[in-house]
């Protein structure tokens, strides 16, 4: 029987995942926030869990929550065994809104056997590992870690969720919006080559601004939203996150809010699409579209690929919309590694295949090389993570798929549907993933 990958990474249907008592989220403000709770970042490594509990209750007392959060705050409290529990129930609840959503570390993430496959480091890799050698190691941490896993990297992610699109043109898109006008172009290209309705597709720009010291109110925002999710997650968030800004912990990183490990990523949702969690999805304001990174496409203008990274990554997540369109999810393939690649890498086909279609981006030889690149650069060896994307051969072959089906055809300027492209790419699949250690 065939179901959909969303539906089944998902930890658990968000219709289920309400609480009452959502108000807390608009009680806390980031004044309120102590500086102590810098030391929740990394805690469930490096802090005393006693010593962070009696900081959370002291935190918690001097708050103005309704009875349900505050039950739900001093349950929390009343052991160091039920802090850590309710802080990975709340990291559960708050990470199946970004799985039923479809977003994941796409471009940085890590089916098979790996000694079946060649697989080595990339630029890209090599590059991501420079930039956190530069950052503090403490605010590292606490970026990835936060509040017990409720963590900055959460915020940043959510409210890439529910920003509201505009104009794609007055989207700043890399570094001082030198790619936007480029990007919008070959988005609005996009809408027009692929045979199915993406109207109500837009584009927003993934960036780490909302932990700026003027972005107080739109932290607020997405406190808010978290809490019609669970408004215990929210205050452990607001808490861990704040606690963080106050201390100085923004201050390790290069650049502050606009260093790129903020937003090395890029992502395509649908909420129609989402199964169980539509609903919820939708209730807190979360539209169709594509989020395009600030740091991914400053990482392809350092790497010499700026003229075509940041093309082809926008083309592979609208390759994603496409396949929301056309069902592409269902599959009967019950490995999430390998049904995860499936579908990843028939993106970068359909990305390529409108990079270097003449009525796509129509690039030249030496530009598709770089599109080529450009997917090799981004495979992973997390043979076993469902997150799984395909090892940077199977990426590269996948796109050059992709780009020989433009070739091959005797009408260059014909299109084909996009369902054809995609019947065809699962015939070429096995070839294109086959072991090549040897």
């Amino acid at each position: 029987m065939k179901r959909s990958i969303l539906a089944t990474l998902a930890v658990a249907s968000l219709a289920t995942m309400s609480l009452t008592g959502a108000t807390a989220a608009t009680a806390l403000t980031p004044a309120s926030a102590p500086a102590t709770a810098a030391a929740a970042g990394g805690a469930a490594q490096t802090a005393d869990i006693s010593q962070l509990r009696k900081e959370f209750n002291d935190y918690v007392a001097g708050l103005d929550l309704d009875a349900a959060t505050r039950a739900a705050a001093e349950e929390a409290g009343s052991s160091d065994q039920a802090l850590v529990a309710a802080a990975a129930e709340s990291r559960t609840r708050i990470k199946a809104v970004f799985t039923a959503a479809g977003v994941d570390n796409e471009w940085t993430s890590g089916a098979i056997n790996p000694g079946d496959y060649q697989c080595s480091t990339t630029d890209f890799r090599e590059w991501t590992r420079g930039q956190i050698a530069q950052i503090d190691p403490a605010s590292w941490d606490w970026y990835q870690n936060g509040f017990l896993g409720l963590s900055p990297d959460l915020l940043v992610q959510y409210w890439t969720l529910m920003k509201t699109p505009t104009n794609p043109h007055e989207t700043a898109l890399g570094p001082n919006g030198a790619n936007t006008d480029e990007l919008a172009r070959t988005f609005t290209n996009l809408q027009r080559f692929w045979d199915v309705d993406t109207s109500n597709v837009g584009l927003v720009s993934l960036d780490g601004k909302v932990l700026g010291p003027d972005a107080a109110a739109d932290r607020q925002y997405v406190y808010k939203g978290i809490g019609k999710i669970s408004p215990l997650a929210a205050l452990f968030l607001q808490w861990g996150v704040e606690g963080g800004l106050s201390s100085g912990k923004l201050n390790g990183f290069p650049g502050g809010v606009d260093n790129p490990m903020f937003s090395l990523n890029a992502f395509a949702i649908d909420p129609a699409h989402s199964g169980d969690s539509q609903a919820m999805l939708e209730s807190l304001g979360i539209t169709r579209r594509v989020a395009m990174g600030q740091g991914i496409l400053q990482m392809w203008n350092e790497l010499g690929l700026g003229r075509v990274g940041g093309r082809a990554v926008l083309a592979h997540e609208f390759g994603h919309q496409v396949q929301y369109s056309d069902n592409l999810f269902d599959t009967d393939i019950t490995d999430e590694a390998e049904a995860t690649r499936r579908t990843e890498l028939m993106a970068d086909a359909m990305g390529t295949y409108f990079t270097v279609h003449k009525r796509g981006e129509s690039l030249n030889k030496a530009y598709t090389l770089q599109d080529l690149q450009t997917f090799y650069n981004v495979g992973d060896c997390g043979f076993a993570n469902p997150g799984h994307h395909g090892t940077p051969n199977q990426r590269y072959r996948s796109s050059a798929w992709g780009a020989g089906l433009v070739k091959s055809a005797d009408d260059q300027g014909h299109i084909l549907p996009s369902l054809t492209v995609a019947d065809s790419f699962e015939k070429a699949l096995p070839e294109i993933v086959a072991p090549d250690a040897n």
